[in-house]
């Protein structure tokens, strides 16, 4: 077996999760578009065409497959993400591994599948339509805003209980604290800028812990 078999069908053997997603073939650009904007706007990752999600190797059914990869990253990601392909010939099929790179210093955008532009993000093996909060976040950090919280000892206090509950919805942060949208907003940005709570992924989508 040659040592470019050999790598990728160790890589294939790991499977899928935060840096690599298989994708048993493209006939979508759209759709291949979220996955590589969920890459770029994590820290990367790798994608496998003419891969099952078993792992196991069935290669690409046409050159088609290349113009499709480039339509999704030019045209359905916006802005445009930096990307390269590289083709394997493994077990007599061609696999195309498409390398998307992290996007430092923009968010990327990609239609959903009512042709809605959103953030997607990538979390161990799932990609996940990012909220607006995460935007305002990533644009605060990106922007070295400084945040704080006035009394910080009463808030304390008062947020004891609460952070018991450890993972939470935005609804339910807005319950307890008894605050209207726009000050839960605020609220909840402030204490992911501090550092206090972070994002969490779940199979409902976006939600926060306390950390």
């Amino acid at each position: 077996m040659k040592f470019e078999e050999y790598n990728l069908q160790k890589r294939i053997s790991q499977g899928e999760g935060q840096h690599l997603d298989f994708k048993f073939a493209i006939n979508d650009s759209k759709k291949i578009a979220r996955s590589m904007s969920a890459f770029a706007n994590a820290d990367g990752g790798i994608l496998l065409i003419g891969v099952k999600d078993n792992g196991k190797i069935v290669g690409i059914k046409s050159e088609e497959e290349y113009y499709m990869i480039e339509t999704a990253a030019m045209l359905y990601c916006k802005p445009s993400i930096k990307y390269d392909v590289i083709k394997h010939d493994i077990e007599d099929k061609e696999v195309l591994e498409v390398i998307v790179y992290y996007s430092s210093d923009e968010l990327i955008y990609a239609p959903d599948e009512h042709n809605n532009w959103c953030i997607y993000i990538r979390k161990n093996d799932k990609n996940y339509v990012a909220s607006s909060i995460y935007e305002d976040v990533w644009l605060a950090r990106h922007n070295n805003e400084i945040v704080k919280i006035d009394d910080i000892d009463n808030f304390r206090k008062n947020i004891t209980k609460f952070s018991l509950k450890k993972i939470f919805t935005f609804k339910e942060f807005q319950k307890y604290f008894k605050l209207n949208y726009k000050d839960s907003y605020s609220l909840l940005m402030k204490l992911i800028l501090l550092g206090w709570v972070d994002f969490f992924f779940d199979d409902e989508g976006e939600k926060y812990q306390f950390i």
